[in-house]
C-alpha cells in the first residue's frame, strides 16, 4: 500500500505528537523553516559604486542603509512622497488614496491616535526588524495580542452572543483533557505504561485541564466567573456547552492563535505607530531617496541597468543607469512595468498571488472596551465579515482611542469590501461589531478604510505563494536576471512580516557582494 505525505505526517503526529510532525513537514519540505539571524552581510568596499534601489519600502531602505555604510552610492527611486511602503501609521491630516477614492484623516491629534493600516505586530524572535529598531532609536512598547479578557463571536453558536476568550480557550481545555483521561483508563495507550506512568499522566491532565477528582470537567477559574470573587468567594462559569464551541469553529485556530510561532508573546509596537520604523530610516536616508519618482520601464544598458522614470511632481521623464538594479516592490506593480526581463522572469512575477487584505479604524469618543468590558488590548474574533477587532494596547485610561474595526484577509470578503463605497464599508464594518459590543456604534466615528489591493504601489498586502507557484518560480526570482536583482517579503519564506523583508534584503546584499567580488 502506497503511504500518502499526509498519511505518513499523521502517523508521525499519533506516534510522536505535533513537534515530530512539525519536523517531518519541514524535512519534506512543507513548512518554511526560517534561518537564525546573523545580521547584515560583510560587503567589499563600494567605492562610490552607483546602485539603483526601485522603493522605500523596509526592503529598499535595509538594502540602502547597508550599502552606503559600506561606501556604495545607493539610489532609492520611490513612487510615494513618503518612506515605508507598508509600514505606515496614519493620524490626524494623513490621506489614503486608493485608486477610486481620497480620504482624509480627520482624527484627534495625540500620540495614541494613529492606526496602522500595514504591519503592527513586532514578535520577539524577529531579530532582523529588531535590530533595526534599536540601531535607528525607534522606542518600543509591548503590545498585547492575544488576550483572554477578549471576545468570540459567531452566529453560529451561543444565540450569537460574544463569550470571553479564556470561557472557550479553557473549557475546550478541559473537555479535551477529560477525553483523554477517559482513553488513559480505557487502556488506549499505544505503548505499555506503568501503573506510576498512569498516575502520573493523570495528574498531568488534571492539572492542563482543570479536571475535578473524577477526572471530568466541570469548570474551572480559568474560564471566568460569573459572579468575580471580592468580600464573598464568587462563582465560576457553567461549562459552555461542548456542541456550541464545535459549531462556533474557532476550535480550529482562533483559540490557539496566540501559540502560533509568529504570534506568541512576547509582541512588540514601536512607540506611537509602526510607521516610525519607516520614518527613522527615511529621516537618515533623506538624501539617499528621490521621493515621487514614478518608474515607467527597466531596460538593459549593456550589461547595466536602465531605469526610466517620472517626476510625478514636476513631469519630467528622467533616465538613471547603474551596474545594478534592485527591485523591491510588490510583484502586482511590478507585472505592469514593461522590463527587458527573460520569460521566466515575468513568468515569476505574474505567479504571485496576493492577499487584498482590509483594515478599518475608527475614532472610538470613549474607551468602552476598557471602561464597560475589561479589555486592555488584544483581539476579539467573530465569523462575521470584520474577521477581528483590535483593541489598542497604547493610550490605556486615555479619554479617547484608535480602535480598529476590521482587519480581513480572506480574498473573497476583502473583494467584496473593496468594491464597497467608502461609507458602506464603513456603516458594515459597524454593523458587524455591534454584534460583539451592544453600544458599538454610539461611540466611534470618523472611519478610515484602506483596501490594499486598491491601493496605488502596492495592490495587495502580502505575497502568499500556494505550493506549485512557489516552487516554479519562487528560485527564479532569488536569482535574480542580469543587472536586476530583487528583494521585498515576498521573497522570504517569512511572508507579510517586516522581518521577511529584512531577511530578503541581506540575501541581496550578499548577492551583491559576491558580484563585487567576482
Amino acid at each position: 500500500m502506497t503511504l500518502s505525505r499526509r498519511g505518513l505526517v499523521h502517523l508521525v503526529g499519533q506516534a510522536g505528537g505535533a513537534a515530530a510532525a512539525y519536523h517531518t513537514m519541514a524535512a519534506m519540505g512543507l513548512l518554511p523553516v526560517p534561518e537564525a539571524y546573523a545580521g547584515p552581510p560583510h560587503l567589499p568596499p563600494g567605492k562610490g559604486q552607483r546602485i539603483i534601489i526601485i522603493g522605500a519600502g523596509i526592503a529598499g531602505m535595509v538594502l540602502a542603509w547597508e550599502l552606503r555604510k559600506a561606501g556604495y552610492a545607493p539610489l532609492i527611486l520611490e513612487a510615494r512622497s513618503r518612506p515605508g511602503g507598508r509600514n505606515w501609521s496614519l493620524r490626524r491630516g494623513d490621506t489614503v488614496e486608493e485608486t477610486d477614492s481620497v480620504q482624509r484623516v480627520s482624527w484627534d491629534a495625540g500620540p495614541h491616535m494613529y492606526f496602522n493600516p500595514g504591519p503592527a505586530r513586532l514578535p520577539y524572535h524577529h531579530a532582523g526588524i529588531l535590530s533595526y529598531c534599536r540601531e535607528l532609536s525607534v522606542a518600543l512598547e509591548v503590545m498585547s495580542n492575544d488576550n483572554r479578557g477578549a471576545f468570540f463571536q459567531s452566529d453560529a453558536a451561543f444565540d450569537g452572543k460574544p463569550v470571553r476568550n479564556r470561557w472557550m480557550t479553557n473549557d475546550i481545555r478541559g473537555y479535551v483533557a477529560e477525553l483523554a483521561a477517559k482513553a488513559i483508563d480505557q487502556n488506549a495507550l499505544t505503548q505499555p505504561a506503568s501503573l506510576e506512568d498512569k498516575e502520573r499522566i493523570h495528574a498531568l491532565l488534571r492539572s492542563f485541564g482543570a479536571l475535578d477528582k473524577d477526572m471530568a470537567y466541570r469548570g474551572s477559574s480559568r474560564s471566568g466567573y460569573s459572579e468575580p470573587p471580592g468580600v464573598a468567594a464568587g462563582k465560576t462559569r457553567t461549562p459552555l456547552d461542548l456542541r456550541g464551541i464545535l459549531d462556533a469553529g474557532f476550535w480550529q485556530f482562533e483559540t490557539n492563535f496566540g501559540e502560533g510561532w509568529d504570534q506568541a508573546a512576547t509582541m512588540m509596537q514601536p512607540v506611537g505607530g509602526m510607521g516610525h520604523i519607516g520614518q527613522a530610516f527615511g529621516s537618515r536616508l533623506r538624501d539617499v531617496i528621490h521621493y515621487n519618482a514614478v518608474v515607467h520601464a527597466l531596460r538593459r544598458s549593456g550589461d547595466g541597468a536602465r531605469i526610466v522614470w517620472r517626476d510625478a511632481k514636476s513631469g519630467r521623464e528622467q533616465i538613471t543607469e547603474a551596474q545594478f538594479a534592485v527591485v523591491t516592490i510588490p510583484l502586482p506593480v511590478l507585472r505592469d512595468i514593461p522590463a527587458d526581463f527573460a520569460p521566466e522572469t515575468h513568468a515569476a512575477i505574474a505567479a504571485g498571488d496576493y492577499v487584498r487584505a482590509v483594515k478599518i479604524a475608527f475614532q472610538a469618543e470613549r474607551r468602552f472596551w476598557e471602561l464597560d468590558d475589561a479589555i486592555y488590548g488584544g483581539i476579539s474574533w467573530t465569523t462575521r465579515d470584520i474577521t477581528q477587532i483590535w483593541y489598542p494596547s497604547g493610550g490605556i485610561h486615555a479619554p479617547k482611542g484608535i480602535l480598529v474595526g476590521a482587519y480581513i484577509w480572506s480574498n473573497d470578503i476583502a473583494d467584496r469590501f473593496s468594491a464597497l463605497p467608502l461609507s458602506s464599508r464603513l456603516n458594515a464594518a459597524l454593523s458587524d461589531g455591534e454584534r460583539l459590543h451592544g453600544s458599538y456604534r454610539n461611540h466611534l466615528t470618523r472611519g478610515i478604510s484602506v483596501a490594499w489591493g486598491n491601493v496605488p504601489f502596492s495592490r495587495g498586502g502580502w505575497v502568499q505563494w500556494n505550493q506549485e507557484a512557489g516552487r516554479a518560480h519562487y528560485a527564479t526570482l532569488l536569482e535574480g536576471d542580469g543587472p536586476f536583482l530583487f528583494a521585498g517579503e515576498h521573497l522570504s519564506y517569512i511572508n507579510g512580516w517586516q522581518e521577511g523583508a529584512v531577511r530578503s534584503a541581506h540575501y541581496t546584499l550578499q548577492q551583491i557582494a559576491k558580484r563585487f567580488s567576482d
